[in-house]
Order: structure tokens, then C-alpha cells, then sequence
């Protein structure tokens, strides 16, 4: 039997379910395809092929090590499927299930109608703790933990050959969206065993502490998320492992920063199933109630402003040049940048989603839309998190170290002017280099007046729904979507916007 084994979000050979699968049938092609229609999606961008392509080249040395090379191919899926199963007479396909975008969801329905035709069964596993049709919520964590508790996968020795020429396609997809500038980023496709090794023998010793510090939290973080991601460690043995690292660890600074980082780790999948039970929550408020409060007053200056951190903020700014020159930013950072956008500037989720997608390297569309949108405030059961961007920088970045670095047009202020530069007196201004609404903008909006504001709108909309038919509407979210964990089991809730935040 020769067996095809479609690579998409699960780029490695560890722990993988289908290749193992394959492996035992006979001979196996594994393949990858570049879909250039996915390429075209406002969600997508160059910089996260910009990890893929090293992490395609790994996966490629690997499966070469083992006796079969990875065979990349760009093309649609139908089309590229329908021409390889023809020519290596396939007799099964073998993949893991995917909780990606609409678009992804769709083609997904497209091949299994493909293959079903082609007589050629599909077998897809579970690559996180999410489950399919799920009828009910309330055993989920049950089913999350027999699932990662359970054994991890062989790893093939060696791969039955197939012969097969073929010319692998490595080059950049086309895409349209905006240009991005490149990323010099320390998220690296190559190395991320070393690096999962390093964080907990040696990093975790900060990750508590430091996380929530803009300036601290990349050296201390995990840098693990493109991995995670894009599948290069597998969440079922990366759980495991760090709970083992948990368990004989004694020095107790360490041991809490792995605490915090296994927290995080059992969060992921809980917001992977959200988009799974419901994919809409990609394009429409989780809770209904909110259609139209903010469509009709978006302001394209404002979200352009916010978009090329040229706020006046320094600290909101400081984070989207962060993000726009590295493709990552700490977890309260993205917090901030959405809350700013979504409370201050009144901006609709659904620009400021697309617009983090493209700009984050580790953009998982399960967790990116649930989380957007409790930061704007649109599930209907999370509180609202209004941020205020200057008490947040002066008690995340006290000293200006993050601010700084982002921002060198206000290096030269000392720390008593450097959170609100357009206080400055103008001969200040001259004496600092600093000229507000010339080498930096004045504030977009007055910040009490738009919290203010934003808050008698939140109201009003909230005033004149129907309550019954409110409450029904967030009921029904939280029977879909609500964590069922016991209070007492409840400590890492709290925590829970913190995941796709953590590095």
C-alpha cells in the first residue's frame, strides 16, 4: 500500500499520528503544498512563510535522513491531491484534523468530497486536545486531559521508499497584502528543541516575574508559540515533558515559572475548541448582542495611526513597532494594543484581528479571534479590559527601557516627561529633540475624554437591548464556550487571556 501524507500545521516528525500511521501500511510520500489562494487571504502574510520555508527545509532533512523525502508542491489541494494520488496510485490519505481559518475549513470539505469520489479514505488525528462535533462542553477538560496524558506517538526509523522525481517548489508565495517589513526576530524554526530545553532548565527562573515587563519578557519567555503553531513540537509531549520538569524541579523561583508556563500550556486547546464548535466567531461577535455597536463609526485615520504605531502613546506605540519589526510582542502588550484600538479609538475586532494576524509569527487563528474579541469586549462573558495605556507604561516600563528602544525619537527625555511627551513645555521640547506633532504625533485622542466616551457607549448599546433576550443570547455563549473547571480548579482562570500572549 503506498499512502500520501499531507504536512500542514504539523511540521515535524515527533509524536505525529499520521506519519506513524502511514509508516505501518507501506510505502509513504509525505507532501506539502503551497496553496497560493491561501496566500491571498487577509489574514496571511510573507512573514509567516518567512518561518515555515527553514521549518519545511528541516522537516525535509529529517524525512531525507529516513528515506523519503518531503515533496513540496504549489498548487491547489484538490488539484495537487487528485494529480498525486493518480500518479502513486494512493490508496489512503493520512493528515492531522486542522482548526485553522474559514478558508482552511472549507478546502478541508473540498478534499473529502475529493477523495471520497476517488474512492480514498482520509484519516486525520487529533493534533491538539479538540474535538470534532463536540455536543457538550461540560466533559471537556476531562476528554482534554485523557488525551494529553496518553502516549506519545513513535517516531518513524525509517520510511519505506518510494521512488519518486520530483523538483520541490521553495521559492516565496505570492501574496498581495501590505508589505511588512522583514523580521529580525529570535524565533528561530531550527532550533526550537534547544530552545524548549534551555527555557526550562534556565529561562523559567523569570517567566513569572517577567512576562507581563515589556522590556524583560523577551528574555524571559518561552519563544516556543511559531513552534507551537506551526506544529514543530507537539503540545500533547511538550505538556508532558514539562509537567515532568515541574515535578523534579526544586529550586522554587523555577518552579513557579514552570507552574506559570504548564498553566498557560492547559489554556491553549480550551480556546483552540472555541473556533472549532463555532468557526463564525472568525468574522462575527461571539455574542450577537454586539452587532452594529461599533461598524458604523470606524475611523480609517485613527486605525491607520494605531497601525503604524503613530498614536502618541508612547507605550502602545512602543509595542506595534516592537511587533512590526519582529513579528512578536509580550502577552499584556497585545492586550493593550487591542483594548487601545477597540475602547479609545472605538475600532470594530475585525480589522485590528486581520491586521495582528498578518503582523504575528505565531498567528493561530483557534486562539487569535476568541482572544481579540475578549479584549474588545464581544463575548458577552468576559469583563471589560479598558487598559490605560499611561499608568500601564508607567508601572510596565518605569524606566523607559522598552519605550526607548522602539521609540528613538524619545530616547533623549528623561523618565519624568517620557510617558507623556505632550506635556512637555516647548522649550523642553527643543532642548530634548522631541517636537510634538514633528519628530512625534500628539496624542490621537484625549484619553480620559475617549474612555469617558467609550464607556457611555458601551452603556447606552447595553441600555437599550431586550434583557431577556440578552441574557439568553450570553447563556448560550457560555453553554458553548465557558470553562467548565471547578471553582476550586479555577486559579489559572484568571490567566486565561494570557495564552496566545505568552512566548
Amino acid at each position: 500500500m503506498t499512502s500520501l501524507v499531507w504536512f500542514k500545521r504539523d511540521l515535524r516528525l515527533q509524536d505525529h499520528q499520521p506519519l506513524w500511521h502511514a509508516v505501518k501500511e507501506g510505502a509513504v510520500l509525505p507532501v506539502y503544498i503551497v496553496e497560493p489562494d491561501y496566500w491571498q487571504q487577509p489574514d496571511t502574510s510573507l512573514r509567516h512563510w518567512q518561518y515555515i520555508a527553514p521549518a519545511l527545509q528541516q522537516l525535509n532533512q529529517q524525512l531525507t535522513a529516513l528515506g523519503q523525502p518531503l515533496l513540496v508542491v504549489k498548487g491547489a489541494a484538490t488539484v495537487v491531491l487528485r494529480q498525486l494520488c493518480q500518479q502513486f496510485a494512493i490508496q489512503g490519505v493520512f493528515s492531522h484534523e486542522e482548526t485553522g481559518n474559514l478558508w482552511t475549513y472549507q478546502r478541508d470539505l473540498a478534499v473529502g468530497r475529493l477523495l471520497q469520489s476517488l474512492h480514498i479514505p482520509w484519516h486525520q488525528y487529533r493534533q491538539f486536545a479538540v474535538f470534532r462535533k463536540l455536543v457538550n462542553r461540560d466533559n471537556w477538560f476531562e476528554l482534554a486531559d485523557n488525551w494529553l496524558k496518553s502516549p506519545v506517538c513513535p517516531t518513524p526509523e525509517t520510511l519505506p521508499w518510494l521512488t519518486a522525481t520530483h523538483d520541490n517548489i521553495m521559492s516565496l508565495p505570492m501574496h498581495r497584502g501590505k508589505d511588512l517589513p522583514a523580521i529580525s526576530s529570535l524565533q528561530k524554526a531550527a532550533d526550537v528543541h534547544n530552545t524548549f530545553n534551555y527555557f526550562i532548565t534556565t529561562r523559567s527562573r523569570y517567566y513569572r516575574q517577567h512576562i507581563s515587563s515589556p522590556a524583560k519578557a523577551e528574555r524571559s519567555g518561552s519563544r516556543l508559540s511559531p513552534a507551537i503553531s506551526y506544529g514543530q513540537l507537539s503540545m500533547r509531549q511538550l505538556q508532558q515533558q514539562s509537567l515532568q520538569a515541574l515535578k523534579h524541579q526544586t529550586e522554587p523561583r523555577q518552579k513557579q515559572g514552570l507552574h506559570a508556563f504548564f498553566s498557560r500550556l492547559r489554556w491553549h486547546c480550551h480556546f483552540m475548541q472555541k473556533l472549532e464548535d463555532e468557526p463564525a466567531i472568525e468574522f462575527f461577535n461571539m455574542h450577537r448582542g454586539f452587532d452594529g455597536m461599533r461598524e458604523a463609526e470606524f475611523n480609517p485615520a485613527l486605525f491607520k495611526a494605531w497601525q503604524n504605531g503613530q498614536t502618541g502613546y508612547p507605550l502602545i506605540d512602543a509595542a506595534m513597532r516592537c511587533l512590526l519589526a519582529t513579528g512578536w510582542l509580550h502577552f499584556r502588550g497585545r492586550a493593550m494594543l487591542v483594548a487601545f484600538a477597540s475602547y479609545h479609538l472605538w475600532l470594530h475586532w475585525r480589522p485590528i484581528a486581520l491586521h495582528l494576524a498578518q503582523c504575528f509569527v505565531d498567528y493561530e487563528p483557534g486562539i487569535h479571534y476568541s482572544q481579540i474579541q475578549m479584549q474588545a469586549g464581544t463575548t458577552g462573558i468576559n469583563p471589560n479590559r479598558m487598559y490605560n495605556p499611561v499608568k500601564q507604561s508607567q508601572q510596565k516600563d518605569a524606566d523607559g527601557q522598552f519605550i526607548r528602544q522602539w521609540l528613538p525619537e524619545l530616547r533623549q527625555l528623561p523618565n519624568s516627561w517620557l510617558h507623556t511627551p505632550w506635556l512637555l513645555p516647548p522649550s523642553l521640547q527643543q532642548r530634548y529633540g522631541c517636537i510634538i506633532d514633528v519628530t512625534y504625533p500628539a496624542p490621537i485622542v484625549d484619553l480620559q475624554h475617549a474612555q469617558q466616551q467609550a464607556r457611555a457607549k458601551l452603556g447606552l448599546w447595553l441600555n437599550k437591548r431586550q434583557k431577556n433576550q440578552w441574557q439568553q443570547q450570553k447563556l448560550a455563549v457560555v453553554q458553548r464556550h465557558a470553562s467548565r473547571k471547578r471553582p476550586a480548579a479555577r486559579t489559572t482562570a484568571k490567566s486565561s487571556n494570557q495564552l496566545s500572549f505568552d512566548w
